[in-house]
This record gives structure tokens, C-alpha cells and sequence, in this order.
């Protein structure tokens, strides 16, 4: 296409590090090295993430996303709140006509209702939100994704792939395989005797795993870190010097902690999380039962109680999931489906039709 309309990556806000966000730094990053013109789109005036490095275009549109927020809530768009948007508008980096805007799947179910006259890409990395806020009663038809004007939905697993094709036949969903940063998640065998996990999600599994481990006895030689509020690097470094992840996946479109932990040699204990079922191999994983708490804890002792008669050969199945994650989930595998995916986009006759 001699003129590629811009590409606008509607990327939210969030207060610590989201796998979400930096795969959609990632993808505007590849696109604009290819010659395509991506730009992240951010509420925030100034707002720039720096918890990993990327060198993205950046623009700010405070209307847009209050625009969402209302619409996510449902709310009544009263005089004072038209007022207040025409103000946001004034301030807002303007958005060609022609442009495709890239939305997550979390703002919700009328995301096509918003500036109508662009078409749009849905970059769904969770179909398990899909139906987040849609009414029961309503019209199930009219929905973001079967939308005329929708001209794809990117997933990042297989699971996620499944659920799209029998819930949307009809639809275009495109799958995005995901890498991992190999020169910062890399294999390390000089572990300590140390668990990480990551509090974010399922917060109260979190607390009863780790205090029931703490309350009938850990081994006194044996830590637990919480991975909370930290730069990529220091993720790395916290998950190279342990030998066990903890996975809390939850309904997960494809759940990227556990993968990162993995490249970086760690043995991972705990919950699939549906995307998960592609990487959680018995070979060097242990697989929970969602919500199974006392059989969750008595796992991890049984692992770590492997790891006190024999590491080196659980250090063995910790090199071997670093194996498999580098021989499927690299940046480079990543940016080949990127590319390909938007070729495929642009070349659709929706976007040659206009």
C-alpha cells in the first residue's frame, strides 16, 4: 500500500509492570522498524512506560479514553460531562480519519461505538475478558468483534484461537505468537534456594499458598520473594537466582510470567491457566488444580524437597524448560507473526474497499 494509514495502539495505564502493555510497546516497535507509522496512544499527557525499554512514537489522547470510561460504565452523558469532553478534545492529539485504531479486549463491549467512522483491530491477549460487561438481555449480535468495521482480532495462544473460531466463526482472528527477551530472561543454574511468585493476580490464593507455606514450615534455607513493582531487568534477575515460579494464572489468554520464569531456568509449580496448556510440559513443570490450595502448598514441598536430594538433576529440568522456551517463544518468532499478521490487514479488502 503506497500510504499506509497510522496505526494508533489504545494502550492503558496501569500502576506496576503488564505483560499487556509491553507486547503493545513491542508491536508498534516492529511495525515502524518494517515502515509502517505506529504510535502508542496514552490518556496521560507525558505518560511514557520505563519499566523496559522500548523507542516508541507516543501520542496523548485524554478524550478517547474518557470516552471509554464512560462508555465501559455505561454512563449517562450528561451536559457538564459534554462540556468537559469538548475541553479534552481541544487538548487531544488529533486522529486521522483514516487511521485503525488498536484496542485491548478490556475496554469492553462497545468499543466499535466509539469514533465509528476508523475502522479497527481488537488485540485480544485474554478472551477470557471478552464478554466482561455485556448484557445478558442484549443484543448479542452487536458486538465489537462481528462489527463491519472490525477488521481482525489478534490472540496470543492456541486456547485463545479455539474460542474465537466457535464463538466468532465468522469473524478474521489472526494468532500472534508471543516471544520472550532471551538476552534479559536467560538461563541461569546459580540458583539460590529461593521461590518467587508474582502477587498481581488471584491475590487471596497468593496469600493463603504463602502463609500456609510459612505457617507448617518452610525450610529454614529455603526463601520466598514476592516479584511486585519491578523493572523487566529486575524481574529477570530475581527469577534467575530462583529455583521455583509460583504460577497464579488465572483464565489466562496465554499467561507470560511462567514462560519468562522458565527461560530463565526456574522449575514452575501452580496454575495452567487455559492459555498455559501449550507450555506446562510434566517434563519440567508441576500443574495445580485451579483453587486446590492445600494440594498447591504440598506440591511445592514435595518439589522442594526434590530439589534438597538431588538439584542437579532438577537444575537439569530447569535448562530443559529454558530450551523450550527458546526454541518456541523468541522475539524473533514474535516479529515474523507481527508482520505477517499486519500484511495480511492491510491487504484485506475492508481496508481496499475505502
Amino acid at each position: 500500500m503506497p500510504n499506509k494509514p497510522t496505526i494508533y495502539f489504545i494502550c492503558p495505564t496501569n500502576r506496576s509492570a503488564s505483560g499487556g502493555v509491553k507486547q503493545m510497546y513491542r508491536q508498534v516497535e516492529v511495525l515502524n522498524e518494517a515502515g509502517y507509522h505506529a504510535v502508542i496512544l496514552h490518556r496521560k499527557i507525558g505518560k511514557v512506560e520505563r519499566w523496559f525499554n522500548a523507542k516508541v512514537p507516543i501520542k496523548y489522547n485524554p478524550w478517547l479514553f474518557k470516552r471509554l470510561k464512560y462508555d465501559y460504565r455505561q454512563k449517562t452523558i450528561t451536559f457538564s460531562k459534554r462540556i468537559f469532553l469538548k475541553v479534552l478534545r481541544l487538548i487531544s492529539n488529533r486522529i486521522e480519519k483514516d487511521a485503525i485504531l488498536v484496542f485491548p479486549e478490556i475496554y469492553g463491549p462497545r468499543i466499535h461505538k466509539i469514533m465509528p467512522q476508523n475502522q479497527r483491530v481488537i488485540f485480544n491477549q485474554n478472551c477470557y475478558y471478552t464478554f466482561d460487561h455485556f448484557a445478558l438481555d442484549g443484543d448479542y449480535k452487536d458486538t465489537p468483534y462481528s462489527s463491519v468495521d472490525t477488521l481482525a482480532t489478534i490472540v496470543a495462544s492456541d486456547d485463545a484461537k479455539d474460542y474465537f473460531n466457535y464463538a466468532f466463526p465468522h469473524i478474521t482472528t489472526l494468532k500472534m505468537r508471543l516471544g520472550i527477551d532471551l538476552r534479559i530472561f536467560s538461563l541461569s543454574t546459580n540458583k539460590k534456594k529461593q521461590l518467587c511468585f508474582m502477587p498481581r493476580k488471584l491475590g487471596g490464593d497468593v496469600s493463603q499458598v504463602v502463609n500456609i507455606l510459612r505457617l507448617t514450615g518452610l525450610p529454614k534455607d529455603w526463601s520466598l520473594v514476592s516479584i511486585d513493582n519491578k523493572t523487566e531487568s529486575e524481574v529477570a534477575t530475581i527469577m534467575k537466582e530462583s529455583m521455583i515460579f509460583l504460577s497464579f494464572n488465572f483464565r489466562e489468554g496465554f499467561g507470560l510470567p511462567p514462560v519468562e520464569a522458565m527461560a530463565c531456568g526456574c522449575y514452575v509449580i501452580g496454575y495452567i491457566g487455559q492459555g498455559g496448556k501449550e507450555y506446562f510440559d510434566p517434563a519440567f513443570t508441576t500443574a495445580v488444580a485451579e483453587g486446590d490450595i492445600i494440594d498447591y502448598v504440598k506440591t511445592v514441598k514435595t518439589i522442594i524437597d526434590k530439589f534438597d536430594h538431588n538439584q542437579d538433576e532438577m537444575l537439569r529440568k530447569g535448562e530443559l524448560a529454558s530450551k523450550f522456551v527458546s526454541s518456541r517463544y523468541t522475539l524473533q518468532v514474535e516479529k515474523e507473526d507481527t508482520l505477517n499478521i499486519w500484511h495480511e490487514i492491510m491487504h484485506s479488502p475492508k481496508i481496499l474497499a475505502r
